[in-house]
């Protein structure tokens, strides 16, 4: 079966297996408080933020919801745009866009959609432009599981196939084009696009993370490059048992520092989520892969606990799907969904010793997590619930991390380092050793409700 084929089978899956009425009440560490929930957000699948940070866009099954977050902990509902698709897992945002698509692998015609948000009351679809193309290996349809911009919104890198990077051309936001294929490095099966702070377009995928520098939008050099030794066949790292740093895909990243990156490793194709997907940090060495790129190297790695769902008496065991997917940091706290985990809260402020400081889970799917960026304390957190929607979640960071959060500057927290000390509070929460590369950490203990 297609490696495409078996992912867009196993999400179906998890999302139509997923429990409607997912409750807000779960376990969960008493750092972390339920806030509320966003209206209409059943459906959630990804977020992104206005370049002010005041407004909210969330993609979801049924279409666009854009929301006022300037009250960071009750945000309210603008507008929403019906428009059914899947799945667009990373919808993104540039010069008063929004850009949606439809995978094609879903219904075999791909669709990019730019929406017109200058208005976020009244949002309208500017143009659309059909992403399938035909005579690709494996019977995929052409690249648009993911569209992200480059080169403040001139231009669109799309993905989801072996095909590498489909680009186009949006500078006439009226009327945009096709330009051609990228092909990347290995077996050229990509997932998404991130654009750092620095410029770098980092593309993950089968291969793992490769860093490009887009000066050149049209002709994207790399740079940068996760170790081209661990790869999803096997090699280079402890762990290819199954629970290795790439037994899947590299799914999403975000740059932690001027030398060390955040990874989600997903895989979710094992049943009974032996060799789970995970959270990985890496270090920009010095060293040269044999392409010449920059080498990472893997730091750490981070997976959930496995004794609930093993006994089938923890939260969604219908679906046994404990995959790590999208998250978000902020002064080295780190957010992320976990699928039927939670949502958990991870310290990587010392990115070679990953630790569990919160953690939230319910019945539901979580897709994401999202720091609000008009929240000065960088403790409110945007939960997105596939199932029952948006939770608004508040993480105590006076606890979990007392040194980053006195840090005065986006630039001080990021670098900022704080003492770890176990805490009585987390009494739900196993000891945290200090764990090296290809080991699992434990978080929640067995208990349920």
């Amino acid at each position: 079966m297609p490696r495409l084929t078996r992912l867009v089978l196993t999400i179906a899956a998890a999302l139509l297996l997923a429990p409607a009425g997912a409750s807000a009440q779960g376990l969960k560490s008493d750092n972390v408080t339920v806030v509320g929930k966003l209206a209409d957000s059943v459906g959630a699948i990804s977020a992104r933020f206005s370049p002010d940070g005041d407004t909210m866009y969330v993609s979801s099954a049924t279409g666009l919801g854009i929301y006022d977050i300037t009250a960071p902990e009750s945000p309210q509902l603008l507008s929403r745009l019906p428009l059914p698709h899947f799945e667009n897992e990373d919808v993104d945002v540039g010069r008063d866009t929004v850009v949606i698509t439809n995978d094609p692998s879903f219904t075999a015609v791909g669709m990019i959609y730019l929406i017109d948000v200058s208005d976020p009351a009244a949002p309208a679809v500017r143009s659309t432009l059909p992403t399938s193309l035909v005579g690709l290996a494996d019977g995929d349809t052409g690249n648009g599981h993911i569209a992200n911009c480059i080169a403040g919104c001139d231009y669109l890198y799309t993905t989801g196939t072996a095909e590498g990077l489909a680009i186009y051309d949006i500078r006439d936001l009226a009327n945009p084009r096709f330009v051609k294929t990228f092909q990347i490095p290995g077996n050229g099966f990509t997932h998404d696009v991130h654009v750092d702070s620095q410029g770098i377009a980092w593309v993950t995928g089968e291969d793992g993370t490769f860093g490009f520098d887009t000066a050149d939008p049209l002709n994207p050099q790399l740079v940068l490059r996760s170790d081209e030794n661990v790869t999803n066949t096997g090699g280079g790292l402890p762990g290819d048992d199954g629970s290795g740093p790439l037994d899947f895909l590299h799914h999403n990243m975000l740059r932690l520092s001027d030398d060390t990156v955040a990874v989600t490793e997903e895989d979710y194709l094992k049943p009974g989520c032996d060799g789970q997907g995970s959270l990985q940090t890496w270090q920009i060495t010095d060293e040269r892969n044999s392409d010449g790129s920059q080498k990472l190297k893997m730091l750490d790695l981070w997976t959930t606990e496995l004794n609930e769902l093993a006994t089938q008496v923890g939260r969604s065991p219908a679906t046994i799907n404990c995959s790590a997917h999208w998250f978000d940091e902020s002064g080295g706290l780190l957010a992320q969904g976990w699928y039927d985990q939670g949502v958990r809260f991870l310290d990587v402020s010392q990115p070679g010793e990953i630790r569990q400081v919160g953690f939230y889970a319910t019945g539901g799917t979580f897709w994401g997590a999202y720091f609000a960026p008009t929240d000065p304390e960088h403790e409110i957190v945007y939960a997105l619930d596939v199932a029952s929607g948006v939770d608004v979640l508040r993480i105590d960071r006076s606890g979990a991390m007392p040194a980053v959060r006195k840090a005065a500057s986006s630039t001080d927290l990021r670098r900022a380092r704080s003492a770890f000390a176990p805490h009585t509070r987390w009494g739900l929460v196993c000891q945290l050793p200090s764990a090296g590369v290809g080991s699992a950490v434990s978080g929640v203990t067995g208990q349920s409700r």
